[in-house]
């Protein structure tokens, strides 16, 4: 077996379509892996969002290494691990879903903004794609699931969204909108 083949065993969590493991070399890194083979462009579209839009949300998103790599589970990427100051896992923002505090609401505020402001349409804004990292005492909020900006489902019938820059700001609004609704956050 090839020795640049990556062995993570240390399972972090599961996705619809990928599946988190800690760097076996690394333990502020880690793996995400496709759960299908078929679905290894997803990797290639994360990593190349990841490098159009790094500066831009330079505050809400975690490091990417800029190449995909083979694990024994499948193709994967690397990325910064996030863990908290205790040295557990960083949470989802579905695990404070209840204890939202101001902290949290202004960086979801302020990642709102940055998306609009730089015409950045992401459309998937479910509460297992931020994560909350808790570090010196603050939460820190990162989007984890940035795959979604090149949307592979067409959200309107002939993907207008796609052409049409207002649209697609109206509906990445109105999804951000029920975020804000699900966190019982007034907008």
């Amino acid at each position: 077996m090839d020795c640049k083949i990556l062995k993570p065993t240390k399972f972090i969590s599961k996705g619809a379509t990928r599946i988190c493991f800690e760097h076996p070399y690394c333990e502020n890194l880690c793996v995400k892996v496709v759960v299908r083979s078929k679905d290894d462009g997803i990797l290639f579209r994360e990593l190349r969002t990841y490098n159009e839009i790094k500066y831009e949300l330079k505050d809400y998103l975690v490091w990417h290494e800029n190449e995909v790599v083979d694990t024994i589970w499948g193709k994967g990427v690397v990325c910064k691990l996030l863990k908290d100051d205790s040295g557990e896992y960083s949470k989802t923002l579905n695990y404070y879903k209840n204890k939202i505090d101001r902290e949290i609401i202004s960086q979801l505020y302020h990642f709102a903004y940055k998306l609009v402001e730089h015409n950045i349409f992401f459309y998937d804004f479910n509460l297992n794609n931020f994560t909350i990292q808790v570090s010196n005492g603050r939460k820190k909020l990162y989007y984890t699931d940035i795959k979604s900006f090149e949307n592979y489902k067409p959200i309107t019938f002939f993907r207008l969204e796609k052409l049409l820059t207002p649209l697609a700001k109206y509906l990445m609004l109105r999804r951000l909108y029920v975020l804000f609704r699900a966190l019982e956050i007034d907008q």
